[in-house]
């Protein structure tokens, strides 16, 4: 445990030490804030849905530029053989690296939460609805996490590596949209499964599914085991 705990606290300090996720968490603190005073105090309708619906479609490029940095970096500063070569457990380095992006994750998310003071002081939202969306955002957003990272282990270019994960991103957020071109049942329900979209528009909706909090962490499990498979493959 010792082991993630210091490749944490390195991913952390290098996190706050770069311009680059000051500029990406301010970016995504302003949009959100955008978003919710348009779809809230325009409207005057005292519910988060459209708001938490532009936030995830947000993720799909703020966690890739998040997640960029982590292994593809290691090759920019030439810290990758040495990574590679320290006495460290593969599953200890992706699991502290991932809590590393985890944490800026958490932070931008309660960064959002100054956006609910107007609404609980002029309007009477229904707040089991509010942390259902926000516990299917964190989810959404460690799923995303979890699949940029497994791409910046595949690639020396961090450029390169958030587009990849773009790309992934935006595939399985609008997977679901094939569904209207499918008459078999099994293709139908398995590209409604895949949707990214599907499972986060039912914890905006207030429904705490255990087949989406199971999708999202078998999503994370899988991208997560598949990036120490191949850190062990490296070495």
């Amino acid at each position: 445990m010792n082991g993630v705990i210091a490749v944490y606290q390195k991913e952390l300090a290098l996190y706050f030490r770069s311009p680059i996720a000051y500029f990406v968490v301010s970016v995504f603190l302003i949009g959100t804030g955008y978003f919710f005073t348009h779809n809230v105090l325009l409207t005057n309708v005292a519910t988060m849905d459209s708001t938490f619906q532009n936030m995830g479609i947000m993720l799909t490029i703020v966690c890739p530029v998040i997640s960029m940095r982590l292994y593809a970096g290691e090759h920019s500063s030439r810290t990758m053989e040495l990574l590679l070569t320290l006495p460290l457990k593969n599953w200890q380095t992706v699991l502290g690296k991932f809590l590393g992006a985890a944490t800026i994750l958490l932070l931008m998310t309660a960064g959002t939460f100054i956006d609910l003071i107007p609404m609980y002081l002029f309007a009477e939202p229904e707040t089991t609805t509010i942390l259902s969306g926000y516990l299917g955002f964190v989810l959404l957003g460690l799923a995303y996490l979890a699949i940029g990272q497994f791409f910046s282990v595949l690639t020396k270019n961090q450029i390169i590596a958030a587009l990849l994960t773009v790309s992934v991103l935006l595939a399985f957020w609008f997977i679901g949209h094939l569904q209207t071109f499918q008459s078999s049942y099994f293709w139908w329900r398995l590209f409604e499964y895949l949707s990214f979209a599907n499972h986060f528009s039912n914890f905006i909706k207030g429904l705490v599914r255990s087949e989406s909090v199971l999708f999202y962490g078998l999503v994370c499990a899988s991208f997560l085991t598949m990036n120490a498979g191949y850190l062990g493959w490296r070495r």
